[in-house]
């Protein structure tokens, strides 16, 4: 059993955790919630550069790892990126989707299954369909529910472009999270005539 590849599916699985960062207080720790984003982000990323220094992997990690940036740190600035430059509304979808749609790639790819590319896709539109239709009106949107639609239909199409290619120095933990994120607001701030925040 390889419990490496157990922990990487295990990790993108819990990908949704991360939201818990907008039910912290804003001035939780004294620090606030922003700063502490950044605080965790740089402590992050400062064992990232340490352990390519050194030249190591951990558990869950592949090999090739020890010379590039790991998924996990890819994930990582995709998190930091998103949360700390986008609205939560579309932020959701964008971890969600490839919190749980990767990893459903991966083992159709694994297991050779028939049905790519139309079951991550429609995975990946119900997920942002279904968080749009959740949180639209509680967060303060109106959105029609074509719209929804359409944003949803964006937003998978290009999250299953994006993962396609084997980049190898950009992980599709980054590229799944932050492309279909940019380009789904981009779209919704034309759409509606919204200034891009």
């Amino acid at each position: 059993m390889d419990h490496g590849h157990i922990a990487r599916r295990l990790f993108h699985l819990s990908a949704p955790i991360v939201l818990i960062y907008y039910f912290i207080p804003d001035d939780f720790l004294i620090i606030g919630r922003e700063k502490l984003l950044i605080v965790v982000f740089s402590l992050i990323m400062f064992s990232e550069i340490s352990r390519l220094i050194r030249k190591k992997v951990y558990f869950g990690m592949r090999e090739y790892e020890a010379n590039q940036i790991s998924a996990y740190g890819w994930a990582t600035i995709g998190v930091f990126i998103s949360i700390m430059f986008f609205p939560m509304l579309f932020v959701i979808p964008a971890i969600t989707g490839i919190g749980w749609t990767d990893p459903l790639i991966g083992e159709m790819n694994k297991r050779k299954m028939k049905g790519y590319p139309m079951i991550p896709l429609t995975v990946y539109f119900l997920i942002t369909f279904f968080s749009f239709f959740l949180f639209a009106e509680p967060l303060g949107y109106e959105m029609e529910i074509s719209l929804m639609a359409i944003l949803a239909v964006v937003g998978a199409v290009v999250a299953i472009a994006v993962e396609k290619p084997r980049i190898k120095q950009i992980d599709d933990d980054f590229l799944m999270m932050v492309v279909p994120l940019f380009v789904v607001y981009s779209l919704y701030c034309i759409i509606t005539n919204t200034p891009f925040i």
